[in-house]
């Protein structure tokens, strides 16, 4: 049977001819060493104290080559003698050394007797992994060197390898050497792991490029390290089967590795999300992004705040005042279609926003200008505090009107939405006891409220939501009924209508109203700590999804385990306000959730920050200080993947959104120059950003049949294009074969042999992209391998045997 993935294997070519020296400290004539002596191999050796740099968890000496190996990285320093101590042209290699680069430099004495190049080896999109000693090896080492940061150790053990587990998914790097002194790497990949997210990046080269015979060619300022091509095999039935495979050059310091043979036919691998791309908005100053839409015609539109007097692509002017709101439309494709400033001579701050049903867009936040433009009503705060507003621009970013909302107290609008009949409904809190419109009384210093707008910006009504005591309302969403949803965060212990208890220390909480505000029932969310609720999202008119953070270890009706510190929560309630699952979403650091949408199919899609480098379901790596993230929930709370998106700086997001095929999008903050994926240039450190992730689902091949013996055969597949043209291939061996040139998908490989291959059935993809055919095979057909094809996107599914 035909076995996943076993090896992916090749070796750095060095040698006691290359101009290396070691990456360990000098040994100067007070210093002494005590090692065994004819020593064959490669050992490496682990860091106990001998080594003054703690991020470095095993050295390699060995004849022309020193390695430190770190966290998910190797560190090479490579040191030549030169000036007038080279002799006849030759680079003579520096003396004997015995403490890890770089941060021991110094000691290596005069530095214009030495050239030094660090080399480092990191792998993009992995794990942060320490690395762990493999095979054993008999000797031991003694250092009896000494020196600031640094201790004597004795009897220390060597290894024969060093490992990386779970370097990617399922993918452990192992770092080997041979009797000569030669150093190979390998990639073992397991059942199911995607094989295809290896890189291997090189910092301080000058190039990488691949000869004739596909050995890859690493120049740097000492000369040219050779990569010999890769090696790919898999173990079946006890016997070594070499799968074709090469080295692909991704840019000037990348590269990875293809495999172009049959791999893995068995298992399917599994969703990978990918960055469409990434857009900086924004002028020199900071900018804010908080809410994010899609129209109907797939355009992106973007709300937030902004100090910059420039910011790009703007059709009129800031107002003044510290802070400007601002609308931005992009297309499907990323390009800024217009920005428009909109406020008043004081401060105007928010940018959730929602699209109506003729492509409009409304915003809200809050004000400190009374003469904000386009207004229809009359400020009612003071310099001191603000109103909350509303606001609709229309689709060429001309504001059409502006209502402000409130009373004498501080108010902010925070989240939006727009019914079937185009009306407006808005949620947040307010200090006031006089907001305008008002159908109700003030429960404490603190409320939260809903206010409904009609489509010509005139105020319906407004409700207070709350209890004696502090009150938030931070999420609304709508259910195919328009009865509205509230989701937020309250210190009140007295909330009429609610179905269960106040749980300790501060509670989220989510609502249902009807359509004229007053409260159908009320839950409390959280455990015996601090909760907030901050996202929220209806499934048609079945059940609610909450998410927020939490500290509380007993959350209600929970699937998972805490993580620690601040974690994220999702919780699934009931149309009755039961609680049916919460689930804990982090790691060992802060998690922040933001936001979260539903698809049809009741999978969950969560936004927020976080200062966590590990999360459950993970399929990348955290990118820097704090990482905007998305996780990916299935109906029953638990966590499919999660994915990190961002720079090497904090990336903020604030709200995400769904288009009509599924893609994602993403907004908010960023002080990233390096954001991953950006199609653009950073205005200054702080931008807002748009981001366009698309999920690729493999496509699912599923037979069954009823060999050794003809009859009936199911052929069953899902993930093709809905509606699209698929054709269900048949060959009677599994191999490689590359659809010819005048044929629909030419170039694609396919993973089937060329004997008798033929088109089984070509057809309709299904109206979702899924079909069941009952047909019936003859027992020749037994043995034989189908694959499906795509003729929308040409890809492919696994291969899967008749058996």
């Amino acid at each position: 049977m035909f076995k996943p993935l076993g090896m992916i294997a090749s070796c750095l070519a060095l040698s006691c001819a290359a101009t290396f020296a070691s990456a360990l400290e000098t040994t100067g004539p007070d210093r002494q060493e005590v090692l065994p002596l004819a020593l064959r191999g490669v050992h490496f050796v682990p860091n106990q104290g001998q080594w003054s740099d703690a991020e470095v968890y095993f050295g390699l000496r060995s004849c022309g080559l020193d390695v430190a190996f770190r966290e998910s990285a190797l560190t090479m320093h490579l040191v030549r003698q030169a000036g007038p101590a080279s002799r006849g042209g030759e680079e003579a290699l520096a003396p004997n050394l015995d403490a890890l680069l770089p941060d021991d430099r110094d000691s290596l004495g005069d530095r214009a007797e030495y050239e030094h190049l660090t080399l480092t080896v990191s792998f993009p999109g992995s794990y942060r992994v320490v690395p762990e000693g493999g095979k054993p090896r008999k000797a031991h080492f003694n250092y009896f060197v000494g020196g600031e940061g640094r201790a004597m150790a004795s009897d220390v053990p060597s290894f024969g390898a060093v490992v990386y587990h779970n370097l990617y998914d399922g993918i452990d790097l192992h770092v080997m050497g041979s009797d000569d002194g030669v150093l190979k790497y390998e990639f073992h990949a397991q059942p199911g792991a995607d094989y295809g997210r290896i890189r291997i990046a090189y910092d301080g080269i000058e190039s990488l490029c691949i000869d004739d015979a596909g050995d890859l060619h690493i120049a740097t300022a000492f000369g040219t390290l050779a990569d010999r091509a890769p090696v790919v095999w898999q173990e079946i039935d006890g016997a070594r089967s070499e799968v074709a495979a090469r080295f692909d050059v991704c840019d000037p310091w990348t590269y990875r590795i293809l495999i172009q043979g049959e791999v893995d036919a068995i298992h399917a691998i599994v969703i990978d999300p990918d960055v469409e791309w990434m857009y900086y908005l924004g002028g020199t100053r900071d900018e804010w992004g908080f809410g994010v839409g899609i129209d109907s015609d797939g355009n992106v539109l973007v709300g937030g705040q902004t100090w910059s007097f420039d910011f790009e692509g703007a059709g009129n002017f800031h107002h003044g005042g510290t802070v400007d709101v601002y609308v931005a439309k992009a297309d499907r494709d990323g390009a800024l279609l217009w920005m428009t400033y909109l406020g008043g001579s004081g401060d105007d701050r928010g940018g959730m926003l929602a699209i109506d049903s003729a492509n409009n867009t409304v915003m809200v936040g809050s004000t400190k200008s009374d003469d904000f433009e386009g207004r229809n009503n009359s400020y009612r705060g003071t310099m001191f505090v603000g109103d909350a507003y509303a606001l609709k621009v229309d689709t060429t970013g001309q504001l059409a009107w502006m209502t402000y909302l409130g009373g004498s107290g501080n108010e902010l609008a925070y989240e939006v939405v727009v019914d079937r009949t185009d009306s407006i409904l808005t949620a947040g809190y307010t200090f006031s006891e006089d907001f305008e419109g008002a159908t109700n009384a003030n429960h404490g210093q603190v409320d939260g409220f809903m206010v409904r707008i009609q489509p010509d910006g005139s105020l319906t009504s407004m409700t207070y939501y709350g209890g004696r005591l502090d009150d938030y309302a931070l999420a609304i969403a709508l259910d195919e009924a328009d009865r509205v949803w509230i989701a937020g965060e309250t210190a009140s212990n007295d909330w009429q209508g609610s179905v269960n208890s106040y749980h300790g220390a501060r509670d989220g909480f989510l609502l249902r109203t009807g359509q004229m505000g007053s409260v159908d029932w009320m839950v409390y969310l959280g455990g015996s700590d601090w909760d907030t609720g901050r996202g929220l999202a209806v499934h048609a008119s079945d059940y609610a999804v909450v998410t927020g953070q939490t500290r509380s270890t007993d959350l209600d009706a929970r699937t998972n385990e805490y993580h620690g510190a601040w974690d994220g929560y999702a919780a699934k309630v009931s149309d009755a306000g039961a609680i049916e699952w919460s689930t804990y979403t982090g790691g060992s650091g802060d998690d922040f959730p933001e936001d979260v949408v539903l698809r049809s199919d009741g999978t969950a899609f969560l936004d927020g920050g976080t200062t966590s480098m590990v999360i459950e379901g993970q399929i990348n790596s955290n990118h820097g200080m704090r990482d905007a993230y998305i996780i990916q929930l299935s109906p029953r709370g638990e966590v499919d993947w999660m994915t990190f998106v961002g720079g090497s700086d904090d990336d903020i997001p604030k709200a995400i959104a769904l288009d009509s095929v599924g893609d994602i999008y993403l907004s908010g903050l960023t002080d990233s120059t390096d954001f991953e994926f950006a199609t653009n240039e950073p205005h200054r450190e702080r931008d807002a950003f748009i981001l366009k992730l698309r999920l690729v689902l493999p496509l699912q091949l599923v037979v069954e049949s009823t060999c050794p013996s003809g009859g009936p055969i199911q052929v069953s597949w899902s993930n093709a294009t809905p509606g699209g043209q698929v054709a269900l291939l048949f060959a009677r061996i599994a191999g490689s074969f590359a659809i010819p040139n005048g044929r629909p998908c030419a170039g694609t490989v396919l993973g089937l042999g060329p004997n008798q291959l033929q088109i089984a059935f070509q057809g309709s993809a299904g109206p979702e992209g899924s079909r069941t055919l009952n047909s019936n095979a003859g027992a020749g057909a037994c043995g034989g391998h189908l694959q499906l094809l795509d003729l929308a996107t040409c890809r492919t599914s696994i291969v899967a045997r008749v058996e």
